[in-house]
């Protein structure tokens, strides 16, 4: 059998190890063992943490940076990327991540929160002449449905007395009108681009605000109130989106807000393996190897990992993950050509957390030495 040709396109192991990190542990521990292959790194992410990264990783381009006061409260100078081709890429996460929250010493909490700072990017990017702008969402510490987003695009919102309303999650509450009339004008002319990690609808059970608010410090009793404040900004917008779009909750509802500015929401792990030519790449290969922190029933859902098995069929993929969910794993061993974890072979979870990149090459060995039996359930 001739030399293989191995592709290793990882998520971040996150709170581990960075997507680049964990693609060269595992190129390195494959190469141990399986010294003749052929391999590509080409770390990726699902429209959250490491977007900007993998981008820029795939597509010449330049770094661009933007001072922009950010979600709390402090200005930072965010990164940005423009690719040769024109596009503009944005990560969400620099400028309304919870590190951001959990740095400072002054951080609002929830309810003085918004994700204004989005917006603020975004027009950065807008006054560099950008005109395609793709927007990863994921990690955000806000949850105002976009209203800060709006208000800084232009929009203006105010209460039932008819005072403007703050861009926040409490301006959100009081929330009785909005318009979108002066919305800066060059928006009609960009086309945006909104990569959702998640795929939950705006209102509802699986919405953001009964999913994801509770980690981001909603109570139970404060739901409901903010449920419906979502409805009233939905409705408010004049229905310009739908809320049970798939990825309108993503980021705080975020994504709601952006397709009401005309933006089109997409699965991130697709859009990006579309954006890096990753799945021409594939095509091209023996095997693939993916991974991620945790596998479990979100995996099956989409996330990364499934996306790029799917895109890269018939080429057999395999799938190292720091642990697996014991309920996901038949269906992840049905899915996969072969499934590997590091907690199994580190022993527990406190040993493969303590020195995931070891364990991580440790695993890639083992499977460079299956690499024939993976390559024959192509």
């Amino acid at each position: 059998m001739r030399s293989p040709t191995v592709i290793i396109a990882p998520d971040s192991y996150k709170g581990s190890a960075e997507a680049a990190d964990v693609a060269a542990a595992l190129a390195a521990g494959l190469t141990h063992s399986c010294p003749d292959a052929t391999i590509a790194e080409a770390p990726m992410a699902d429209g959250g943490e490491g977007t900007l990264a993998c981008i820029a990783a795939a597509r010449p381009g330049r770094w661009q940076h933007a001072s922009v006061e950010a979600i709390h409260g402090e200005r930072v100078t965010a990164p940005w990327y423009r690719t040769e081709t024109g596009l503009g890429a944005i990560e969400s996460a620099r400028v309304l991540g919870l590190p951001l929250i959990e740095r400072s010493d002054r951080a609002p909490g929830l309810v003085d929160r918004g994700s204004g700072a989005l917006g603020r990017l975004i027009r950065a990017a807008l006054d560099a002449g950008v005109r395609e702008i793709a927007v990863g969402l994921g990690g955000s510490a806000c949850n105002d449905a976009g209203l800060g987003l709006l208000l800084a695009l232009g929009a203006r919102a105010r209460d039932a007395g008819g005072r403007d309303v703050a861009p926040t999650l409490a301006g959100l509450l009081a929330l009785d009108t909005l318009s979108l009339d002066d919305i800066d004008p060059r928006l009609a002319d960009t086309r945006l681009r909104v990569l959702c990690d998640v795929d939950n609808p705006l209102l509802g059970a699986t919405g953001a605000s009964r999913v994801y608010g509770p980690q981001k410090g909603l109570t139970a009793a404060e739901i409901d109130a903010v449920e419906q404040a979502f409805a009233r900004l939905a409705w408010a917008t004049g229905a310009r989106a739908d809320v049970d779009a798939p990825g309108s909750g993503a980021a705080g509802g975020l994504g709601f807000a952006l397709a009401a500015l005309g933006a089109t929401l997409e699965p991130g792990a697709d859009t990006l393996i579309e954006l890096t030519g990753l799945k021409r790449q594939m095509a091209a290969a023996d095997l693939v190897i993916t991974g991620e922190g945790r596998s479990d029933a979100q995996t099956l859902s989409g996330k990364l990992p499934l996306a790029i098995a799917r895109a890269a069929a018939p080429v057999p993929t395999a799938l190292l993950s720091g642990a697996i969910a014991d309920d996901a794993r038949d269906a992840l061993e049905g899915a996969f050509a072969g499934c590997y974890t590091l907690v199994e072979r580190a022993g527990s979870t406190e040993a493969a957390l303590a020195d995931p990149l070891y364990w991580i090459r440790t695993v890639a060995a083992q499977i460079g030495h299956d690499i024939d039996r993976l390559r024959a359930r192509g």
